[in-house]
């Protein structure tokens, strides 16, 4: 059969033509049920949330297209031309059935915290996310109607320093958060859902401190622990090792615990970065999630100073005001605000991903366990199996939930085959307890001194004291050189036993010497005094390390001999713990 000629522009006229069908093809299969375009692309509110797009009438179903490079949602009509292609999460009959609950709003159009602050800063608040494997089982004991506790570890600004009112504390802002959120509209026993929160910080402590003490501030039955030591902790490695164990003694509890950390900000100490730049290596080793204010405000102070270096209008709003001007260590109520925010925003963003996870497995006939470490999402590359490197990846915990393992050795250590870190029994007496309160625990004990003559009795002995201006923070005070205290203490294996005492250049501190039994020879001098200026905070000092499990007495004296330049002898004993 021979060729039928075509003119050249009868030719053009078909490919006109074919385009030209091509895009009302398209047009309808992108359209509404208004015939309306729903395309869009980076959206400032809409991007955030590819599953959860806004629409103005009810849709038959929703369904998620994966192209290469953008991530689009799309909403069909009854009788689309084109079968879509469901994603594996959520197909459109689930979608019918179990509607997103409320929280699953990030950055949609009735999001109010994502209008607030905007999703850069939000973004840039996560400093951390992980999975969350253990927040998201929390929020589930508490979707299911089941009573809650939140601890709180932190020091002068989680306690509230400068606020008049407790409502304006971040840890209560978010605790009515999680209250109303939660408890109200997930579950058929809401109305007698409780969130208890805990408020355990104490000013002028670090992690050092709280790795062997922190029981004495929140119960052991928690299950949300936060952590604010972050401008506490100066850039220390011996204080970074105590934020690690802090958080394996934490995981150790009954209830294992989920951790978020929390990182503020201070800007009047000799450095920007302080020892929440080291916990943030610990937090990622453990899988526990970093909510960090200064990644939000620390590049809009530095702009602003430097479009204008006498502009301290974002440093006002942001942190508190006493005598002397700013304070650039505490927040003020609207940094709480802004704090509780960021934490609110994050915890509904976890939650989501928690439901959409729940989902995906009621909806799975396999009923796959995807916390499986191994699983589906952990393959070799076709390549592997084509050339016969490996046929599958090697996989000792095949089958085993390891979503919340606990690494077996610590991050200070010496990669090995064999070392298994053992949760240690610690001992702790401290000035500032949870014994004698409504959260009172067997582990909550008072910091009490043995009686004379082991200790100095009269008005010139170790006795409870605090400031008047500042009656929260209560320190085991004496003054006078030669006044004796003495105190029980408990090792365990590790055999070590120390000394939580404050540290101040302007405090008028002395020294102390202290020694374990009769080995007063072999004793250690702590120095109230130091040259930082502007830190007073609570340091923590081993008195021995290799004293025998059992029991011990600790003695302590202040001396004569001062490093104060003004002559000053007093001291501030905080606590007293062994391992």
């Amino acid at each position: 059969m021979g060729r039928i000629p075509f003119s050249r522009s009868f030719q053009y006229f078909l490919v006109v033509l074919v385009l030209f069908s091509i895009i009302l093809y398209t047009q309808q299969l992108y359209a509404d049920t208004e015939g309306n375009s729903i395309l869009s692309f980076a959206s400032p509110l809409n991007h955030c949330n590819v599953n959860n797009q806004q629409t103005p009438e009810p849709v038959v179903g929703a369904v998620e297209l994966i192209p290469t490079t953008t991530t689009i949602t799309v909403t069909t009509t009854s009788t689309p031309t084109l079968a879509p292609i469901l994603s594996e999460a959520v197909s459109s009959e689930a979608a019918v059935k179990n509607p997103e609950p409320p929280y699953c709003n990030y950055c949609t159009s009735t999001d109010e915290l994502c209008k607030r602050y905007g999703s850069f800063n939000l973004a840039r608040s996560r400093a951390y996310e992980g999975p969350n494997a253990r927040l998201k089982r929390v929020l589930r004991k508490l979707r299911s109607g089941q009573k809650i506790k939140i601890g709180i570890i932190g020091g002068s600004v989680s306690k509230g320093h400068g606020l008049t009112d407790r409502r304006n504390n971040w840890s209560h802002i978010y605790a009515e958060y999680i209250r109303e959120t939660f408890a109200s509209s997930t579950s058929s026993d809401a109305a007698n859902v409780e969130v208890e929160l805990i408020n355990g910080s104490v000013g002028a402590t670090v992690s050092e401190y709280m790795e062997t003490c922190f029981r004495e501030h929140i119960p052991e039955d928690v299950d949300l622990v936060i952590i604010e030591l972050a401008i506490n902790d100066q850039r220390l490695e011996g204080l970074a090792k105590g934020y690690e164990n802090l958080i394996r003694a934490i995981f150790a509890l009954p209830l294992r615990p989920a951790i978020i950390n929390v990182q503020i900000m201070a800007l009047m100490f000799s450095t920007i970065t302080m020892g929440g730049d080291l916990h943030t290596a610990i937090a990622e080793y453990y899988d526990t999630p970093i909510i960090s204010i200064r990644n939000v405000l620390l590049p809009h102070i530095l702009r602003t100073t430097q479009l204008n270096p006498s502009d301290t209008s974002v440093e006002d709003y942001w942190f508190e005001h006493d005598g002397n001007g700013i304070d650039l260590r505490h927040l003020s109520l609207h940094g709480h605000r802004m704090l509780g925010d960021l934490l609110k925003s994050f915890t509904s963003r976890v939650a989501c991903e928690g439901w959409h996870e729940e989902q995906q497995q009621q909806a799975s006939s396999h009923n796959k366990d995807t916390n499986v470490v191994g699983g589906s999402d952990w393959a070799p590359y076709d390549s592997d199996r084509l050339e016969e490197f490996t046929p599958s990846l090697p996989n000792p915990n095949d089958g085993e939930d390891v979503s919340e393992y606990i690494p077996r050795q610590s991050l200070f250590q010496k990669y090995d085959h064999t070392t298994i870190l053992r949760p240690a029994t610690p001992f702790c007496r401290t000035t500032n307890t949870l014994a004698g309160t409504a959260y009172y625990s067997p582990y909550a004990h008072l910091l009490e001194p043995l009686p004379a003559p082991l200790s100095t009795e009269g008005p010139d002995a170790f006795a409870m004291w605090s400031h008047p201006e500042n009656p929260g923070k209560v320190w085991l005070t004496a003054r006078k050189p030669g006044v004796k205290t003495a105190f029980n203490v408990q090792t365990s294996a590790l055999g070590r036993v120390r000394v939580t005492y404050l540290r101040s250049e302007s405090f008028g501190l002395g020294s102390m010497w202290c020694w374990l039994d009769d080995n007063r020879q072999k004793g250690r001098r702590l120095d109230g005094y130091w040259h930082l200026k502007d830190i007073n905070v609570a340091n923590t000092h081993a008195i021995v390390e290799d004293a025998t499990p059992g029991e011990h007495i600790l003695h302590c004296e202040i001396m004569k001999e001062t490093k104060d330049p003004g002559g000053g002898t007093e001291f501030r004993i905080v606590a007293v713990d062994a391992l």
